[in-house]
């Protein structure tokens, strides 16, 4: 007699496993999270980024950086980091005494526990895959020189699948950030995912993400080739601006600014030469 299975969830394009020859995960998220990881460890060496990487992410991290002869796709990776970081400085209310503020596709970046030890008096939540969240987790962990603040939380998710209403049991919050997540949808899963953003948003937050400019993606084609490879084909590309101010309009968004890196240089003092390879979002939900 055949058994019959109980039919399994469905997964997310980032969420399935897959070829892994380097070593760096079994899905596409796990790999993209540790490449990362390695790059902010190789270019930024400091007790959380090297924390949160390991040898084989920090191998494929130089692979990538001896394919451009210019430093500007490096130093964007970099600066996207540090506009995430700032716009959601930016958006939090002055006068909210406890904001509560949500990474998702959190991957192993170091920027909610640096957020939750610069704002002790807000709450992170990071969300990712399982896979990674557990890995996090454990390296934060082992780390002798890192301190892991009582207001960052955890949670474990394939937002491809699980709207973001039912991992926050229906709370509402401040701020939804989202680096390198986007990339990974076409445009109608864009507006789909963004909108269960929205919902999860208290009236007046604000959802930060980025998405990949059409232009700087081919100029950076072998880079982006080799790692299309290891973390997923990139399906979020857009031509222009207003085409992606108007993927978060047609989401519900009544209030969309967009931000390019080589326009943030010299208030932010990002690093140069630096190139505009993703449009950088600012959508708010409306005031009641």
């Amino acid at each position: 007699m055949t058994e019959t299975l109980p039919p399994q969830p469905p997964v997310s394009a980032t969420a399935q496993a897959s070829p892994d020859a380097l070593g760096l995960g079994q899905t596409s998220g796990q790999r993209g999270a540790e490449i990362l990881a390695g790059f902010r460890a190789e270019k930024y060496p400091a007790p959380d980024t090297l924390a949160l990487s390991r040898w084989s992410g920090r191998i494929t991290a130089r692979l990538l950086m001896r394919l451009t002869s210019s430093d500007a796709p490096m130093n964007f990776t970099a600066a996207r980091f540090v506009i995430i970081q700032t716009l959601i400085h930016r958006a939090l209310a002055k006068d909210e005494p406890n904001p509560v503020i949500v990474e998702i596709a959190a991957g192993l970046s170091p920027r909610g526990l640096r957020l939750a030890q610069e704002l002790p008096h807000a709450q992170v939540i990071e969300i990712d895959l399982p896979d990674v969240v557990r890995d996090k987790q454990q390296r934060l962990e082992r780390a002798k020189d890192v301190t892991i603040p009582p207001n960052i939380q955890w949670l474990t998710a394939d937002l491809g699948t699980t709207p973001l209403s039912k991992v926050l049991d229906g709370r509402q919050v401040d701020v939804v950030a989202a680096e390198g997540l986007l990339p990974y949808f076409s445009h109608e899963e864009i507006k789909t995912v963004t909108r269960g953003v929205l919902s999860s948003l208290k009236p007046g937050g604000k959802f930060i993400a980025d998405i990949p400019r059409q232009a700087g993606m081919e100029e950076i084609r072998q880079i982006m080739g080799f790692f299309s490879r290891q973390a997923g084909q990139l399906k979020g590309t857009v031509q222009t601006e207003d085409q992606a101010r108007q993927l978060l309009l047609d989401a519900g968004y009544p209030s969309v600014s967009v931000y390019l890196a080589t326009r943030l240089a010299d208030e932010l003092n990002l690093p140069r030469p630096l190139m505009d390879a993703s449009f950088f979002l600012e959508a708010q939900k409306a005031v009641d």
